[in-house]
Protein backbone atom coordinates (compact mmCIF):
# COMPACT_ATOMS: atom_id res chain seq x y z
CA UNK A 1 0.00 0.00 0.00
CA UNK A 2 1.26 3.48 -0.89
CA UNK A 3 1.20 5.44 2.38
CA UNK A 4 1.34 8.74 0.51
CA UNK A 5 -1.96 7.95 -1.31
CA UNK A 6 -4.00 7.12 1.78
CA UNK A 7 -7.29 9.04 1.72
CA UNK A 8 -6.86 9.97 -1.96
CA UNK A 9 -9.75 9.00 -4.25
CA UNK A 10 -10.53 9.42 -7.94
CA UNK A 11 -13.44 11.73 -7.13
CA UNK A 12 -11.05 14.39 -5.81
CA UNK A 13 -9.90 17.29 -7.93
CA UNK A 14 -6.29 17.48 -9.03
CA UNK A 15 -5.34 20.17 -6.46
CA UNK A 16 -7.11 18.25 -3.69
CA UNK A 17 -5.18 15.08 -4.59
CA UNK A 18 -1.88 16.94 -4.70
CA UNK A 19 -2.29 18.61 -1.28
CA UNK A 20 -3.59 15.40 0.34
CA UNK A 21 -0.56 13.52 -0.96
CA UNK A 22 1.80 16.21 0.37
CA UNK A 23 0.03 16.10 3.74
CA UNK A 24 0.53 12.34 3.94
CA UNK A 25 4.21 12.84 3.10
CA UNK A 26 4.56 15.25 6.04
CA UNK A 27 2.83 12.81 8.41
CA UNK A 28 4.90 9.82 7.29
CA UNK A 29 8.20 11.73 7.47
CA UNK A 30 7.50 13.01 10.98
CA UNK A 31 6.47 9.52 12.09
CA UNK A 32 9.67 7.87 10.87
CA UNK A 33 11.95 10.78 11.89
CA UNK A 34 10.69 10.79 15.48
CA UNK A 35 10.47 7.01 15.79
CA UNK A 36 14.25 6.38 16.31
CA UNK A 37 14.49 9.30 18.75
CA UNK A 38 11.56 8.02 20.84
CA UNK A 39 12.85 4.44 20.72
CA UNK A 40 16.33 5.55 21.86
CA UNK A 41 15.07 7.65 24.79
CA UNK A 42 12.20 5.34 25.75
CA UNK A 43 14.11 3.67 28.64
CA UNK A 44 14.97 7.08 30.11
CA UNK A 45 11.39 8.20 29.69
CA UNK A 46 10.09 5.11 31.49
CA UNK A 47 12.52 5.67 34.39
CA UNK A 48 11.23 9.19 35.01
CA UNK A 49 9.28 9.35 38.23
CA UNK A 50 7.52 12.60 37.42
CA UNK A 51 6.62 13.20 33.79
CA UNK A 52 6.42 16.86 32.86
CA UNK A 53 4.52 18.33 29.98
CA UNK A 54 7.81 19.28 28.38
CA UNK A 55 9.07 15.69 28.47
CA UNK A 56 5.90 14.57 26.69
CA UNK A 57 6.26 17.01 23.78
CA UNK A 58 8.04 14.57 21.38
CA UNK A 59 5.39 11.93 22.08
CA UNK A 60 2.57 14.41 21.54
CA UNK A 61 4.11 15.57 18.25
CA UNK A 62 4.49 11.95 17.13
CA UNK A 63 0.91 11.06 18.02
CA UNK A 64 -0.38 14.22 16.30
CA UNK A 65 1.19 12.99 13.04
CA UNK A 66 -0.41 9.55 13.54
CA UNK A 67 -3.80 11.12 14.32
CA UNK A 68 -3.59 13.36 11.26
CA UNK A 69 -2.77 10.36 9.08
CA UNK A 70 -5.70 8.36 10.48
CA UNK A 71 -8.07 11.31 9.90
CA UNK A 72 -6.84 11.50 6.30
CA UNK A 73 -7.55 7.79 5.90
CA UNK A 74 -11.10 8.46 7.18
CA UNK A 75 -11.42 11.28 4.59
CA UNK A 76 -11.54 13.97 7.31
CA UNK A 77 -8.90 15.94 5.46
CA UNK A 78 -9.62 19.47 6.73
CA UNK A 79 -9.97 18.35 10.36
CA UNK A 80 -6.72 16.41 9.96
CA UNK A 81 -4.80 19.49 8.79
CA UNK A 82 -6.22 21.87 11.40
CA UNK A 83 -5.62 19.37 14.22
CA UNK A 84 -2.05 18.56 13.16
CA UNK A 85 -0.85 22.14 12.55
CA UNK A 86 -2.57 23.46 15.68
CA UNK A 87 -1.12 20.76 17.94
CA UNK A 88 2.28 21.06 16.30
CA UNK A 89 2.39 24.84 16.86
CA UNK A 90 1.24 24.49 20.46
CA UNK A 91 3.34 21.48 21.52
CA UNK A 92 6.51 22.13 19.51
CA UNK A 93 6.88 25.93 19.30
CA UNK A 94 4.96 27.33 22.29
CA UNK A 95 4.76 24.85 25.19
CA UNK A 96 8.52 24.06 25.35
CA UNK A 97 9.30 27.77 25.79
CA UNK A 98 6.60 28.31 28.41
CA UNK A 99 7.58 25.24 30.44
CA UNK A 100 11.36 25.28 29.72
CA UNK A 101 14.17 26.64 31.84
CA UNK A 102 16.77 29.24 31.07
CA UNK A 103 18.94 27.61 28.45
CA UNK A 104 20.76 29.09 25.49
CA UNK A 105 19.59 26.22 23.22
CA UNK A 106 16.11 27.75 23.00
CA UNK A 107 17.58 30.78 21.16
CA UNK A 108 18.38 28.48 18.25
CA UNK A 109 15.86 25.65 18.53
CA UNK A 110 12.73 27.77 18.82
CA UNK A 111 13.34 29.73 15.55
CA UNK A 112 14.33 26.47 13.86
CA UNK A 113 11.07 24.76 14.91
CA UNK A 114 9.07 27.83 13.80
CA UNK A 115 10.73 27.79 10.37
CA UNK A 116 10.06 24.04 10.05
CA UNK A 117 6.43 24.65 11.03
CA UNK A 118 6.07 27.38 8.39
CA UNK A 119 7.39 24.97 5.76
CA UNK A 120 4.83 22.35 6.83
CA UNK A 121 2.01 24.90 6.54
CA UNK A 122 2.92 25.38 2.84
CA UNK A 123 2.79 21.63 2.33
CA UNK A 124 -0.38 20.93 4.28
CA UNK A 125 -2.67 23.75 3.16
CA UNK A 126 -3.56 24.80 -0.38
CA UNK A 127 -3.63 28.48 -1.28
CA UNK A 128 -6.41 27.67 -3.73
CA UNK A 129 -8.67 25.37 -1.68
CA UNK A 130 -8.03 26.54 1.93
CA UNK A 131 -6.98 30.11 1.30
CA UNK A 132 -8.08 31.59 4.65
CA UNK A 133 -6.70 28.77 6.80
CA UNK A 134 -3.43 28.89 4.85
CA UNK A 135 -2.89 32.62 5.41
CA UNK A 136 -4.04 32.38 9.03
CA UNK A 137 -1.49 29.72 9.99
CA UNK A 138 1.23 31.41 7.92
CA UNK A 139 0.57 34.62 9.85
CA UNK A 140 0.65 32.79 13.20
CA UNK A 141 3.94 31.04 12.44
CA UNK A 142 5.59 34.16 11.03
CA UNK A 143 4.50 36.11 14.12
CA UNK A 144 6.30 33.46 16.21
CA UNK A 145 9.38 33.78 13.97
CA UNK A 146 9.49 37.58 14.02
CA UNK A 147 8.84 37.88 17.74
CA UNK A 148 10.77 34.76 18.69
CA UNK A 149 13.27 36.67 20.82
CA UNK A 150 10.58 38.60 22.73
CA UNK A 151 8.65 35.37 23.30
CA UNK A 152 11.72 33.53 24.60
CA UNK A 153 12.89 36.38 26.84
CA UNK A 154 9.40 36.87 28.29
CA UNK A 155 9.43 33.34 29.72
CA UNK A 156 13.22 33.22 30.22
CA UNK A 157 14.13 36.73 31.41
CA UNK A 158 17.62 35.75 32.56
CA UNK A 159 18.81 34.89 29.05
CA UNK A 160 21.19 37.42 27.54
CA UNK A 161 21.68 36.89 23.83
CA UNK A 162 24.80 39.07 23.80
CA UNK A 163 26.65 36.49 25.92
CA UNK A 164 26.04 33.67 23.45
CA UNK A 165 25.74 35.29 20.03
CA UNK A 166 28.29 37.80 18.65
CA UNK A 167 26.59 40.87 17.27
CA UNK A 168 23.72 40.79 19.70
CA UNK A 169 19.99 40.86 19.19
CA UNK A 170 19.85 42.64 15.79
CA UNK A 171 22.24 40.27 14.03
CA UNK A 172 20.55 37.25 15.53
CA UNK A 173 17.13 38.40 14.34
CA UNK A 174 18.39 39.22 10.82
CA UNK A 175 19.91 35.75 10.44
CA UNK A 176 16.67 34.12 11.61
CA UNK A 177 14.54 36.20 9.22
CA UNK A 178 16.89 35.55 6.28
CA UNK A 179 16.80 31.79 6.94
CA UNK A 180 13.02 31.85 7.31
CA UNK A 181 12.60 33.83 4.09
CA UNK A 182 14.99 31.53 2.23
CA UNK A 183 13.32 28.27 3.29
CA UNK A 184 9.78 29.59 2.82
CA UNK A 185 10.61 31.14 -0.55
CA UNK A 186 12.29 27.94 -1.72
CA UNK A 187 9.33 25.82 -0.64
CA UNK A 188 6.81 28.18 -2.24
CA UNK A 189 8.82 28.13 -5.48
CA UNK A 190 9.06 24.33 -5.48
CA UNK A 191 5.36 23.93 -4.74
CA UNK A 192 4.47 26.40 -7.50
CA UNK A 193 6.85 24.62 -9.87
CA UNK A 194 5.24 21.31 -8.97
CA UNK A 195 1.77 22.81 -9.47
CA UNK A 196 2.71 24.28 -12.87
CA UNK A 197 4.21 20.97 -13.95
CA UNK A 198 1.15 19.07 -12.74
CA UNK A 199 -1.18 21.56 -14.49
CA UNK A 200 0.82 21.28 -17.73
CA UNK A 201 0.76 17.48 -17.44
CA UNK A 202 -2.99 17.53 -16.79
CA UNK A 203 -3.54 19.83 -19.79
CA UNK A 204 -1.40 17.56 -21.93
CA UNK A 205 -3.32 14.49 -20.77
CA UNK A 206 -6.58 16.29 -21.53
CA UNK A 207 -5.34 17.11 -25.04
CA UNK A 208 -4.24 13.51 -25.56
CA UNK A 209 -7.62 12.28 -24.29
CA UNK A 210 -9.48 14.62 -26.65
CA UNK A 211 -7.29 13.47 -29.54
CA UNK A 212 -7.99 9.88 -28.54
CA UNK A 213 -11.73 10.57 -28.54
CA UNK A 214 -11.44 12.17 -31.99
CA UNK A 215 -9.45 9.21 -33.32
CA UNK A 216 -11.92 6.80 -31.75
CA UNK A 217 -14.81 8.66 -33.40
CA UNK A 218 -13.00 8.58 -36.73
CA UNK A 219 -12.29 4.88 -36.27
CA UNK A 220 -15.99 4.21 -35.66
CA UNK A 221 -16.88 6.25 -38.75
CA UNK A 222 -14.37 4.23 -40.77
CA UNK A 223 -15.81 1.00 -39.39
CA UNK A 224 -19.31 2.10 -40.39
CA UNK A 225 -18.06 3.17 -43.83
CA UNK A 226 -16.26 -0.14 -44.22
CA UNK A 227 -19.41 -2.02 -43.24
CA UNK A 228 -21.47 0.04 -45.68
CA UNK A 229 -18.97 -0.55 -48.50
CA UNK A 230 -18.90 -4.27 -47.77
CA UNK A 231 -22.70 -4.36 -47.92
CA UNK A 232 -22.64 -2.42 -51.20
CA UNK A 233 -19.97 -4.68 -52.68
CA UNK A 234 -21.91 -7.76 -51.57
CA UNK A 235 -25.13 -6.35 -53.03
CA UNK A 236 -23.51 -5.36 -56.31
CA UNK A 237 -21.75 -8.73 -56.54
CA UNK A 238 -25.09 -10.44 -56.08
CA UNK A 239 -26.66 -8.25 -58.77
CA UNK A 240 -23.76 -8.89 -61.14
CA UNK A 241 -24.11 -12.63 -60.60
CA UNK A 242 -27.81 -12.41 -61.35
CA UNK A 243 -27.06 -10.30 -64.43
CA UNK A 244 -24.47 -12.84 -65.54
CA UNK A 245 -27.02 -15.64 -65.11
CA UNK A 246 -29.54 -13.67 -67.19
CA UNK A 247 -26.94 -13.15 -69.91
CA UNK A 248 -26.15 -16.87 -69.87
CA UNK A 249 -29.83 -17.67 -70.27
CA UNK A 250 -30.01 -15.12 -73.10
CA UNK A 251 -27.06 -16.81 -74.78
CA UNK A 252 -28.71 -20.19 -74.30
CA UNK A 253 -31.94 -18.89 -75.83
CA UNK A 254 -30.06 -17.36 -78.72
CA UNK A 255 -27.95 -20.43 -79.44
CA UNK A 256 -30.51 -23.19 -78.87
CA UNK A 257 -34.15 -22.27 -78.34
CA UNK A 258 -34.25 -19.48 -80.97
CA UNK A 259 -32.09 -21.35 -83.46
CA UNK A 260 -34.38 -24.43 -83.61
CA UNK A 261 -37.58 -22.72 -84.91
CA UNK A 262 -35.58 -20.59 -87.31
CA UNK A 263 -33.95 -23.69 -88.77
CA UNK A 264 -37.31 -25.42 -89.13
CA UNK A 265 -38.83 -22.37 -90.81
CA UNK A 266 -35.96 -22.24 -93.28
CA UNK A 267 -36.45 -25.95 -94.07
CA UNK A 268 -40.22 -25.62 -94.47
CA UNK A 269 -39.81 -22.59 -96.73
CA UNK A 270 -37.44 -24.62 -98.87
CA UNK A 271 -40.00 -27.43 -99.12
CA UNK A 272 -42.62 -24.91 -100.24
CA UNK A 273 -40.30 -23.73 -103.00
CA UNK A 274 -40.26 -27.16 -104.60
CA UNK A 275 -43.28 -28.86 -106.27
CA UNK A 276 -45.39 -30.76 -103.75
CA UNK A 277 -48.88 -32.17 -103.65
CA UNK A 278 -51.71 -30.03 -102.25
CA UNK A 279 -52.03 -32.21 -99.14
CA UNK A 280 -48.29 -32.00 -98.52
CA UNK A 281 -48.34 -28.21 -98.99
CA UNK A 282 -51.17 -27.90 -96.43
CA UNK A 283 -49.17 -29.98 -93.94
CA UNK A 284 -46.04 -27.90 -94.55
CA UNK A 285 -47.95 -24.65 -94.04
CA UNK A 286 -49.40 -26.01 -90.76
CA UNK A 287 -45.90 -26.89 -89.54
CA UNK A 288 -44.69 -23.45 -90.68
CA UNK A 289 -47.42 -21.76 -88.58
CA UNK A 290 -46.44 -23.82 -85.54
CA UNK A 291 -42.78 -22.89 -86.03
CA UNK A 292 -43.70 -19.21 -86.38
CA UNK A 293 -45.68 -19.39 -83.13
CA UNK A 294 -42.72 -21.10 -81.42
CA UNK A 295 -40.37 -18.39 -82.78
CA UNK A 296 -42.67 -15.65 -81.50
CA UNK A 297 -42.74 -17.17 -78.02
CA UNK A 298 -38.95 -17.50 -78.04
CA UNK A 299 -38.56 -13.84 -79.05
CA UNK A 300 -40.91 -12.77 -76.22
CA UNK A 301 -38.89 -14.84 -73.73
CA UNK A 302 -35.68 -13.18 -74.97
CA UNK A 303 -37.26 -9.74 -74.57
CA UNK A 304 -38.23 -10.60 -70.98
CA UNK A 305 -34.65 -11.67 -70.25
CA UNK A 306 -33.29 -8.47 -71.77
CA UNK A 307 -35.65 -6.37 -69.66
CA UNK A 308 -34.44 -8.15 -66.52
CA UNK A 309 -30.81 -7.48 -67.52
CA UNK A 310 -31.58 -3.78 -68.05
CA UNK A 311 -33.26 -3.64 -64.62
CA UNK A 312 -30.15 -5.17 -63.05
CA UNK A 313 -28.00 -2.58 -64.89
CA UNK A 314 -30.07 0.20 -63.40
CA UNK A 315 -29.70 -1.27 -59.89
CA UNK A 316 -25.95 -1.58 -60.20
Amino acid sequence: MNLFKVGVSEQMGSEFKRVTTLTNIVYVLIFFLLLPYLAYFLPDYIKLEHHTFRSSVPWLAWFSAITGFVLNALHRHLISKIFFISTWIVFVTIVPIITGGNHVVVLFMHPFYCIATSVMVHFVFSRKRERYLYYFFVAVVWALIIFSYEFIVYYNPDLNIGLYFPGGFFRWRMIILILAAFFNGAIIYLIQLNYDFYSALKKRNKTIFEQYKTLESQRKDLEELKQMLEEKVSSRTKLLLEQNNQLREYTFFNSHILRAPVSRIRGLLYLLSVETSPDEEIRIRSLLAESMTELDQAIKAINDKLQQVELLDDLT
